[in-house]
Protein backbone atom coordinates (compact mmCIF):
# COMPACT_ATOMS: atom_id res chain seq x y z
CA UNK A 1 0.00 0.00 0.00
CA UNK A 2 2.93 2.13 0.74
CA UNK A 3 4.91 1.26 -2.10
CA UNK A 4 1.49 2.63 -4.27
CA UNK A 5 1.43 5.66 -2.43
CA UNK A 6 5.09 6.25 -3.01
CA UNK A 7 4.18 5.63 -6.76
CA UNK A 8 1.96 8.42 -6.87
CA UNK A 9 3.75 10.55 -5.15
CA UNK A 10 6.64 10.67 -7.10
CA UNK A 11 4.64 10.37 -10.64
CA UNK A 12 3.30 13.75 -10.16
CA UNK A 13 5.27 16.26 -11.53
CA UNK A 14 6.98 13.34 -14.07
CA UNK A 15 5.80 14.73 -17.47
CA UNK A 16 5.79 18.81 -17.32
CA UNK A 17 3.51 19.63 -19.90
CA UNK A 18 5.29 21.99 -22.09
CA UNK A 19 8.91 20.31 -21.81
CA UNK A 20 7.55 16.78 -22.49
CA UNK A 21 5.18 17.85 -25.40
CA UNK A 22 8.51 20.20 -26.87
CA UNK A 23 11.03 17.89 -26.76
CA UNK A 24 9.07 14.50 -27.51
CA UNK A 25 7.23 16.50 -30.53
CA UNK A 26 10.83 17.51 -31.52
CA UNK A 27 12.42 14.12 -30.78
CA UNK A 28 9.76 12.11 -33.01
CA UNK A 29 10.18 14.60 -35.73
CA UNK A 30 13.75 14.39 -35.92
CA UNK A 31 14.18 10.90 -35.70
CA UNK A 32 11.51 10.32 -38.28
CA UNK A 33 13.22 12.69 -40.74
CA UNK A 34 16.36 10.76 -40.06
CA UNK A 35 15.04 7.05 -40.83
CA UNK A 36 13.42 8.80 -44.15
CA UNK A 37 17.24 10.19 -44.81
CA UNK A 38 18.75 6.65 -44.37
CA UNK A 39 18.75 6.04 -47.39
CA UNK A 40 20.65 8.83 -49.17
CA UNK A 41 22.65 9.62 -46.28
CA UNK A 42 22.70 6.09 -44.01
CA UNK A 43 22.19 5.62 -40.68
CA UNK A 44 24.67 8.03 -38.92
CA UNK A 45 22.18 10.97 -38.89
CA UNK A 46 19.49 9.23 -36.74
CA UNK A 47 22.48 7.44 -34.81
CA UNK A 48 23.70 10.92 -33.73
CA UNK A 49 20.63 12.74 -33.42
CA UNK A 50 18.95 9.74 -31.06
CA UNK A 51 21.91 8.44 -29.13
CA UNK A 52 23.80 11.44 -28.46
CA UNK A 53 21.45 14.25 -28.38
CA UNK A 54 17.40 13.70 -27.96
CA UNK A 55 17.26 10.56 -25.76
CA UNK A 56 20.13 11.33 -23.48
CA UNK A 57 18.04 15.08 -22.72
CA UNK A 58 14.98 13.00 -22.40
CA UNK A 59 16.81 10.38 -19.49
CA UNK A 60 17.94 14.10 -17.92
CA UNK A 61 14.17 15.33 -17.99
CA UNK A 62 13.05 11.76 -16.09
CA UNK A 63 16.33 11.28 -13.64
CA UNK A 64 16.12 14.76 -12.50
CA UNK A 65 12.72 14.23 -11.61
CA UNK A 66 13.48 11.31 -9.22
CA UNK A 67 17.00 12.36 -8.23
CA UNK A 68 16.56 14.05 -4.28
CA UNK A 69 18.67 16.10 -2.01
CA UNK A 70 19.06 14.18 1.13
CA UNK A 71 16.86 16.80 3.20
CA UNK A 72 13.99 15.79 0.39
CA UNK A 73 15.04 11.97 0.82
CA UNK A 74 14.66 12.35 4.92
CA UNK A 75 11.19 13.10 4.60
CA UNK A 76 10.08 10.85 2.07
CA UNK A 77 11.58 7.94 3.89
CA UNK A 78 9.69 9.43 6.85
CA UNK A 79 6.19 9.44 5.08
CA UNK A 80 6.83 5.74 3.36
CA UNK A 81 8.57 3.40 5.72
CA UNK A 82 11.83 3.10 4.81
CA UNK A 83 14.08 3.42 1.94
CA UNK A 84 13.17 -0.04 0.03
CA UNK A 85 9.46 1.63 -0.65
CA UNK A 86 11.28 4.72 -1.83
CA UNK A 87 13.72 3.41 -3.98
CA UNK A 88 11.01 0.72 -5.70
CA UNK A 89 9.12 4.57 -6.05
CA UNK A 90 11.64 6.03 -7.99
CA UNK A 91 12.07 3.30 -9.68
CA UNK A 92 9.08 2.02 -11.02
CA UNK A 93 8.38 6.51 -12.11
CA UNK A 94 11.57 6.27 -14.04
CA UNK A 95 10.74 3.16 -16.02
CA UNK A 96 7.32 5.01 -16.55
CA UNK A 97 8.79 7.99 -17.50
CA UNK A 98 11.06 6.75 -19.83
CA UNK A 99 8.88 4.40 -21.82
CA UNK A 100 6.69 6.92 -24.09
CA UNK A 101 10.07 8.45 -25.59
CA UNK A 102 12.02 5.50 -26.31
CA UNK A 103 8.82 3.15 -27.28
CA UNK A 104 7.49 5.35 -29.46
CA UNK A 105 11.00 5.99 -31.17
CA UNK A 106 11.25 2.24 -31.37
CA UNK A 107 8.10 2.21 -33.23
CA UNK A 108 9.02 4.67 -35.32
CA UNK A 109 11.83 2.78 -36.43
CA UNK A 110 10.09 -0.50 -37.22
CA UNK A 111 7.21 1.89 -39.21
CA UNK A 112 9.77 2.98 -41.42
CA UNK A 113 10.96 -0.38 -42.33
CA UNK A 114 14.32 -0.20 -39.81
CA UNK A 115 13.74 -2.88 -37.07
CA UNK A 116 17.67 -2.92 -36.58
CA UNK A 117 16.83 -0.51 -34.19
CA UNK A 118 13.77 -2.06 -32.41
CA UNK A 119 16.11 -3.94 -29.89
CA UNK A 120 18.81 -1.45 -29.62
CA UNK A 121 16.65 1.38 -28.54
CA UNK A 122 14.35 -0.59 -26.24
CA UNK A 123 17.03 -1.62 -24.33
CA UNK A 124 18.08 1.76 -23.82
CA UNK A 125 15.39 1.59 -20.93
CA UNK A 126 17.40 -0.68 -18.58
CA UNK A 127 20.34 0.95 -19.00
CA UNK A 128 18.84 4.03 -18.55
CA UNK A 129 17.21 3.01 -15.32
CA UNK A 130 19.97 1.02 -14.15
CA UNK A 131 21.85 4.84 -14.50
CA UNK A 132 19.46 6.72 -12.74
CA UNK A 133 19.10 4.26 -9.44
CA UNK A 134 22.57 4.24 -9.14
CA UNK A 135 23.09 7.48 -9.46
CA UNK A 136 20.17 8.15 -7.23
CA UNK A 137 21.93 5.88 -4.55
CA UNK A 138 25.07 8.16 -4.52
CA UNK A 139 25.00 11.68 -5.62
CA UNK A 140 22.41 14.71 -4.73
CA UNK A 141 20.20 15.65 -7.55
CA UNK A 142 22.54 18.29 -9.14
CA UNK A 143 25.71 15.90 -9.27
CA UNK A 144 23.25 12.92 -10.61
CA UNK A 145 21.82 14.99 -13.61
CA UNK A 146 25.61 15.95 -14.56
CA UNK A 147 27.08 12.56 -14.45
CA UNK A 148 23.70 11.11 -16.11
CA UNK A 149 24.56 13.25 -19.13
CA UNK A 150 28.16 11.83 -19.26
CA UNK A 151 27.27 8.28 -19.17
CA UNK A 152 24.27 8.77 -21.82
CA UNK A 153 25.97 11.64 -24.11
CA UNK A 154 29.22 11.86 -23.62
CA UNK A 155 30.69 8.32 -23.39
CA UNK A 156 28.28 7.05 -26.39
CA UNK A 157 29.80 9.66 -28.66
CA UNK A 158 33.68 8.50 -27.76
CA UNK A 159 32.41 5.32 -28.72
CA UNK A 160 31.74 6.81 -31.97
CA UNK A 161 35.05 8.37 -32.51
CA UNK A 162 36.90 4.59 -31.22
CA UNK A 163 34.65 2.39 -33.48
CA UNK A 164 34.90 4.87 -36.55
CA UNK A 165 38.65 5.15 -36.64
CA UNK A 166 39.62 4.56 -39.94
CA UNK A 167 41.39 1.04 -40.22
CA UNK A 168 41.07 1.10 -36.59
CA UNK A 169 40.50 -3.01 -36.61
CA UNK A 170 38.38 -4.31 -34.03
CA UNK A 171 37.96 -3.90 -30.37
CA UNK A 172 38.21 -6.39 -27.79
CA UNK A 173 35.20 -8.36 -25.83
CA UNK A 174 35.63 -6.34 -23.42
CA UNK A 175 35.32 -2.63 -24.73
CA UNK A 176 32.72 -4.49 -27.39
CA UNK A 177 30.49 -5.35 -23.83
CA UNK A 178 30.45 -1.65 -22.88
CA UNK A 179 30.10 -1.07 -26.58
CA UNK A 180 26.35 -2.59 -26.19
CA UNK A 181 26.04 -0.96 -23.14
CA UNK A 182 26.96 2.83 -23.48
CA UNK A 183 26.11 3.03 -27.32
CA UNK A 184 23.49 0.36 -27.81
CA UNK A 185 22.62 2.06 -31.03
CA UNK A 186 25.65 3.09 -32.58
CA UNK A 187 27.34 -0.83 -32.66
CA UNK A 188 24.18 -1.16 -35.25
CA UNK A 189 26.41 0.98 -37.45
CA UNK A 190 29.62 -0.36 -36.58
CA UNK A 191 28.72 -4.42 -35.80
CA UNK A 192 31.96 -5.21 -37.86
CA UNK A 193 34.38 -3.47 -35.28
CA UNK A 194 32.79 -5.23 -32.10
CA UNK A 195 34.18 -8.77 -31.05
CA UNK A 196 30.87 -10.23 -30.25
CA UNK A 197 27.77 -10.68 -31.90
CA UNK A 198 24.68 -8.59 -31.03
CA UNK A 199 22.93 -11.54 -29.44
CA UNK A 200 25.58 -11.94 -26.86
CA UNK A 201 26.21 -7.96 -26.63
CA UNK A 202 21.97 -7.24 -26.06
CA UNK A 203 22.08 -10.32 -23.63
CA UNK A 204 24.98 -8.92 -21.61
CA UNK A 205 23.58 -5.18 -21.62
CA UNK A 206 20.24 -6.51 -19.90
CA UNK A 207 22.11 -8.52 -17.46
CA UNK A 208 24.83 -5.53 -16.42
CA UNK A 209 21.60 -3.52 -16.27
CA UNK A 210 19.67 -5.75 -14.18
CA UNK A 211 22.49 -6.35 -11.73
CA UNK A 212 23.48 -2.34 -11.37
CA UNK A 213 19.55 -2.08 -11.06
CA UNK A 214 19.96 -4.32 -7.97
CA UNK A 215 23.18 -2.57 -6.49
CA UNK A 216 21.69 0.24 -6.64
CA UNK A 217 18.97 -1.28 -4.84
CA UNK A 218 21.41 -1.97 -1.91
CA UNK A 219 23.22 0.96 -1.73
CA UNK A 220 20.34 2.75 -1.70
CA UNK A 221 18.78 0.40 1.22
CA UNK A 222 22.05 1.17 3.42
CA UNK A 223 23.15 4.66 2.89
CA UNK A 224 22.23 6.86 5.61
CA UNK A 225 20.75 10.11 4.39
CA UNK A 226 21.83 13.23 6.63
CA UNK A 227 19.17 16.15 7.25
Amino acid sequence: MLTRKAVRWYIRGLFPPAATTVLLLLMFLAADSSLKAIKTDGMGQFIALMEYIFLPIYAILIGSHVFRDSRTTVFELSIFNGPQRVFLGRLVVATLGLLPGIVGVALLTWWRGYPQFLSPLLLKIPVYVAFIVILMAYLDSLAGTLTLFVLTSAIPMSFSVLLGKPGGGSIDALMSSFAYLFATLTTVKYRGALSIGSITGYSLTLAVSTLLILWGYFAFSRKEFAP
